[in-house]
């Protein structure tokens, strides 16, 4: 096999599709098996677990979160098992601290780690859009841009420390949490007044906010449609949690980023957990205030 997709969900399985489209032979491989089944049925093999290498010198990872990073590449056999040179490339949103700790144990065992953290949701990886951020040694990250490009709008190097894509890429979803939450509050303003809000996030889009994330996450709240979900709130807090923890680490507080946990949590709570992110948007149009009053 040409290279590996390992992790096959709602982000794993339009990267694939894309390599299978490009005409690589492309192994896939999941902790359930059954979400592989449609890529199989596209000309993908079957690639071995862990404990069998994955089967090809370059692995795409696209796995949720540090425990299942930890999981299938840390506590297996998969490092010890892979060819010596291989590739790994982990395209998942994971701790800086994890990243590094990453790249000492692929480097002691002979491997390349490369961190290629992607913006950009499931209809943006679909259309072959994505937007990674990558870094790894200069060599390894040349022998993965081809198959990058494949399902990539733009690569944007950062170095060879893996830990600094995924500092960036935490950083990133910060702002994005805070432009989908500023958004809402505006958004609220707006229709509380008995205005429009197609025709405010209009407004704002083509004058002060222009740009992707506004444009489309604008278009989700103004239309106040969640689902299907792009990115979750478990996996905004996620993210905004590993910037917080980032940021305690080298001595800063983020009093945003403490925020918008809180009201990612406040959504997970309330049952949307399985909706898109940009609910944020409907729990604030059901905050009440307590109102003001002149002296």
């Amino acid at each position: 096999m040409d290279v590996t997709v390992v992790g096959t969900g709602a982000m794993g399985a339009p990267i694939a599709s894309h390599l299978i489209e490009a005409g690589y032979d492309v192994g896939v491989w999941n902790r359930n098996l059954a979400r592989s089944e449609r890529l199989l049925g596209l000309g993908a093999s079957a690639a071995p677990g862990p404990e069998g290498g994955f089967g090809s010198a370059l692995v795409l990872s696209v796995l949720p979160d540090d425990a299942a990073v930890r999981e299938v590449f840390v506590e297996s056999s998969a490092l010890s098992a892979m060819q010596p040179g291989s590739v790994h490339v982990n395209l998942a949103t994971i701790s800086p601290s994890l990243a590094a700790e990453a790249a000492r144990l692929h480097n002691a065992a002979g491997l390349e780690y490369v961190a290629a953290p992607m913006f950009g949701g499931v209809p943006v990886a679909e259309a072959g859009r994505l937007n990674v951020v990558i870094a790894g040694r200069v060599e390894a990250v040349e022998l993965a841009r081809p198959y990058l490009r494949e399902f990539s709008a733009a690569l944007w190097p950062v170095g060879d420390d893996p830990a600094q894509a995924t500092v960036l890429k935490v950083a990133g979803q910060v702002l994005i949490a805070s432009a989908i939450q500023a958004m809402a509050e505006a958004v609220s303003i707006v229709e509380r007044s008995g205005g429009d809000a197609h025709r405010a996030i209009e407004v704002l889009t083509s004058t002060i906010t222009p740009g992707p994330v506004y444009s489309m996450y604008g278009a989700l709240i103004a239309d106040a449609c969640y689902e299907p979900a792009r990115f979750t709130p478990i996996l905004g807090r996620k993210d905004v949690d590993l910037a917080r923890h980032l940021a305690d680490a080298v001595g800063l507080r983020l009093p945003l980023g403490d925020l918008l946990s809180e009201l990612l949590s406040e959504a997970i709570a309330s049952g949307h957990a399985a909706r898109d992110w940009a609910v944020l948007a409907d729990m604030q149009r059901r905050r009440a205030g307590a109102g003001c009053h002149d002296e």
